[in-house]
This record gives C-alpha cells, sequence and structure tokens, in this order.
C-alpha cells in the first residue's frame, strides 16, 4: 500500500451534513475503496478560507481539509472517480505522502 495526502476544499454549504459528517463520509469512502485513514479527525480539519482568486462568485471559500491515508494504487483512480461525483468536494488534489504518517507518529 501506497501513502497519499489529500487535501480536499469542502464545501458545506451545499451539505446538510455539516464538516464533521462530511469528515466522515470521506474516510467511508476511502475505506469503500480499500484504504484506511491514517490521521486522526481533529488534525485532519485546517479551517474556512476565503479564496484569493475568485472564479466563480457562488464560490467564494471554502472549509480546508488534510487527510493522510493508506491505499493500493489501483484503487486510487477509484477514489478520485467516487470524489468527482460528491457536490460537497469542490476541489481534491491527491499526492504521495512526503513524511509518512507512521515515521510522523514516532517523532511525537
Amino acid at each position: 500500500m501506497n501513502e497519499y495526502e489529500g487535501l480536499f476544499i469542502l464545501d458545506t454549504e451545499q451539505s446538510s451534513a455539516g464538516v464533521d459528517g462530511i469528515i466522515s463520509e470521506l474516510g467511508e469512502l476511502i475505506g469503500a475503496s480499500d484504504g484506511k485513514v491514517l490521521n486522526a479527525p481533529e488534525e485532519q480539519k485546517l479551517d474556512r478560507r476565503a479564496f484569493a482568486r475568485v472564479a466563480n462568485k457562488k464560490h467564494t471559500g471554502g472549509f480546508y481539509l488534510h487527510v493522510q491515508f493508506e491505499m493500493e494504487p489501483g484503487k486510487l483512480d477509484e477514489f478520485r472517480t467516487a470524489l468527482s461525483k460528491r457536490g460537497d468536494v469542490f476541489r481534491a488534489q491527491i499526492t504521495h505522502a512526503t513524511v509518512s504518517a507512521k515515521e510522523e507518529a514516532g517523532k511525537a
């Protein structure tokens, strides 16, 4: 399994679940793709921020979320497809983890 970092911008105005509900749903979505979330929910939340460049007046900002997770490389495309179908995920950027969550936990 590879470790990944995901930076998600959530559109909380379009969802009735709220931030915590969306976070748990994303965790379930990662689990459905045979993945595992590595960081705790309280470490995931960043904050609601206004966009520096507003492309659409409907979306002037979003709630930022950082998630570290493990997943098989073949399942990542399936996960990205499922993300694209969600209305409450405005943007998602997924990269390989530069520092392993296990190494990070060992430093503490």
